[in-house]
Protein backbone atom coordinates (compact mmCIF):
# COMPACT_ATOMS: atom_id res chain seq x y z
CA UNK A 1 0.00 0.00 0.00
CA UNK A 2 1.50 3.35 -0.94
CA UNK A 3 1.71 6.39 1.32
CA UNK A 4 -1.27 8.27 -0.14
CA UNK A 5 -3.51 5.22 0.28
CA UNK A 6 -2.48 5.03 3.96
CA UNK A 7 -3.39 8.68 4.44
CA UNK A 8 -6.84 8.05 3.00
CA UNK A 9 -7.37 5.07 5.29
CA UNK A 10 -6.23 6.98 8.38
CA UNK A 11 -8.38 9.99 7.44
CA UNK A 12 -11.38 7.72 6.88
CA UNK A 13 -11.11 6.58 10.48
CA UNK A 14 -10.91 10.15 11.73
CA UNK A 15 -7.22 10.38 12.63
CA UNK A 16 -6.66 14.14 12.72
CA UNK A 17 -3.00 14.17 13.79
CA UNK A 18 -1.33 11.93 11.21
CA UNK A 19 2.21 13.20 11.74
CA UNK A 20 2.09 12.19 15.41
CA UNK A 21 0.55 8.78 14.72
CA UNK A 22 2.68 7.65 11.77
CA UNK A 23 5.92 7.83 13.75
CA UNK A 24 4.72 5.44 16.48
CA UNK A 25 4.22 1.67 16.33
CA UNK A 26 3.25 -0.97 18.85
CA UNK A 27 4.97 -4.32 19.31
CA UNK A 28 4.52 -7.31 21.58
CA UNK A 29 7.73 -8.54 23.15
CA UNK A 30 8.58 -12.21 22.71
CA UNK A 31 11.07 -14.72 24.12
CA UNK A 32 13.48 -13.51 21.39
CA UNK A 33 13.75 -10.17 23.23
CA UNK A 34 14.40 -11.56 26.74
CA UNK A 35 17.74 -12.34 28.40
CA UNK A 36 18.66 -14.81 31.16
CA UNK A 37 17.57 -12.28 33.81
CA UNK A 38 14.00 -12.60 32.54
CA UNK A 39 13.65 -9.07 31.22
CA UNK A 40 14.15 -7.49 27.81
CA UNK A 41 17.86 -7.21 27.00
CA UNK A 42 19.70 -4.50 25.12
CA UNK A 43 19.74 -6.78 22.08
CA UNK A 44 15.98 -7.27 22.46
CA UNK A 45 15.40 -3.51 22.59
CA UNK A 46 17.62 -2.97 19.56
CA UNK A 47 15.81 -5.72 17.66
CA UNK A 48 12.37 -4.22 18.27
CA UNK A 49 13.67 -0.67 17.69
CA UNK A 50 15.25 -1.67 14.36
CA UNK A 51 11.99 -3.32 13.26
CA UNK A 52 10.07 -0.18 14.31
CA UNK A 53 12.47 2.10 12.42
CA UNK A 54 11.90 0.30 9.12
CA UNK A 55 8.15 -0.05 9.73
CA UNK A 56 7.82 3.70 10.36
CA UNK A 57 10.02 4.54 7.36
CA UNK A 58 7.63 2.47 5.25
CA UNK A 59 4.55 4.16 6.77
CA UNK A 60 5.74 7.69 6.02
CA UNK A 61 6.93 6.86 2.50
CA UNK A 62 10.69 6.88 3.07
CA UNK A 63 11.30 3.29 1.93
CA UNK A 64 9.85 4.05 -1.47
CA UNK A 65 12.10 7.12 -1.77
CA UNK A 66 15.15 5.29 -0.42
CA UNK A 67 14.65 2.66 -3.13
CA UNK A 68 14.01 5.26 -5.85
CA UNK A 69 17.12 7.31 -5.07
CA UNK A 70 19.33 4.42 -3.84
CA UNK A 71 19.84 6.23 -0.52
CA UNK A 72 19.32 4.98 3.02
CA UNK A 73 19.86 5.95 6.61
CA UNK A 74 22.99 4.60 8.28
CA UNK A 75 24.04 4.52 11.94
CA UNK A 76 27.52 5.56 13.14
CA UNK A 77 26.98 4.93 16.86
CA UNK A 78 24.19 4.21 19.33
CA UNK A 79 23.65 5.00 22.98
CA UNK A 80 20.96 3.34 25.12
CA UNK A 81 19.58 4.63 28.41
CA UNK A 82 17.53 2.10 30.38
CA UNK A 83 14.74 3.41 32.63
CA UNK A 84 12.43 0.49 33.58
CA UNK A 85 12.23 -3.27 33.16
CA UNK A 86 9.94 -4.78 30.54
CA UNK A 87 9.12 -8.48 30.25
CA UNK A 88 8.13 -11.06 27.67
CA UNK A 89 4.51 -10.74 26.56
CA UNK A 90 4.26 -7.02 27.28
CA UNK A 91 3.22 -4.58 24.58
CA UNK A 92 5.38 -1.53 23.96
CA UNK A 93 5.07 1.60 21.84
CA UNK A 94 8.09 2.75 19.88
CA UNK A 95 8.30 6.44 18.92
CA UNK A 96 10.77 7.55 16.21
CA UNK A 97 12.12 11.09 15.81
CA UNK A 98 14.88 12.61 13.68
CA UNK A 99 16.95 15.75 13.92
CA UNK A 100 18.76 16.62 10.70
CA UNK A 101 21.99 18.65 10.58
CA UNK A 102 22.11 21.99 8.78
CA UNK A 103 23.96 20.44 5.83
CA UNK A 104 21.29 17.66 5.67
CA UNK A 105 23.94 14.90 5.61
CA UNK A 106 23.82 13.78 9.23
CA UNK A 107 20.96 12.75 11.48
CA UNK A 108 20.29 12.20 15.14
CA UNK A 109 17.74 9.40 15.43
CA UNK A 110 15.84 8.86 18.66
CA UNK A 111 13.74 5.79 19.36
CA UNK A 112 11.87 5.95 22.66
CA UNK A 113 10.19 2.78 23.88
CA UNK A 114 7.23 3.06 26.28
CA UNK A 115 5.45 0.37 28.28
CA UNK A 116 1.66 -0.06 28.36
CA UNK A 117 1.44 2.55 31.16
CA UNK A 118 3.11 5.08 28.82
CA UNK A 119 6.28 5.09 30.94
CA UNK A 120 9.59 5.50 29.14
CA UNK A 121 11.49 2.21 29.47
CA UNK A 122 14.46 2.89 27.18
CA UNK A 123 15.79 5.76 25.11
CA UNK A 124 17.91 4.83 22.09
CA UNK A 125 19.86 7.64 20.44
CA UNK A 126 21.86 7.01 17.28
CA UNK A 127 24.04 9.35 15.28
CA UNK A 128 24.13 8.65 11.58
CA UNK A 129 23.67 9.99 8.12
CA UNK A 130 22.31 9.31 4.67
CA UNK A 131 24.28 6.80 2.61
CA UNK A 132 24.40 6.77 -1.18
CA UNK A 133 24.07 3.03 -1.77
CA UNK A 134 25.95 3.14 -5.10
CA UNK A 135 28.85 5.43 -4.15
CA UNK A 136 28.93 4.15 -0.53
CA UNK A 137 29.39 7.72 0.74
CA UNK A 138 27.49 9.96 3.13
CA UNK A 139 25.50 12.48 1.10
CA UNK A 140 22.84 15.12 1.35
CA UNK A 141 19.69 13.21 0.36
CA UNK A 142 17.19 14.41 -2.24
CA UNK A 143 14.82 17.12 -1.00
CA UNK A 144 11.82 14.72 -0.98
CA UNK A 145 13.53 12.60 1.68
CA UNK A 146 14.36 15.52 3.97
CA UNK A 147 10.85 16.94 3.49
CA UNK A 148 9.27 13.69 4.73
CA UNK A 149 11.72 13.49 7.64
CA UNK A 150 10.85 17.03 8.67
CA UNK A 151 7.12 16.56 8.21
CA UNK A 152 6.70 13.25 10.04
CA UNK A 153 9.80 12.54 12.09
CA UNK A 154 11.12 15.92 13.27
CA UNK A 155 11.99 16.06 16.93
Amino acid sequence: MNYSARVIIFNFFGDLDLSRKLNKVKAKLTADHVDRNGHVSEVGYLKVANWAYWEICDRVGLLELYNLYKVSGIVFNTNMEFKKEVFEGEQVTIHLRFSISKDNRKILRQLDIYNDKNELVVKIISKGGFLDLNKRKIIEPPRQITDICIKHLKE
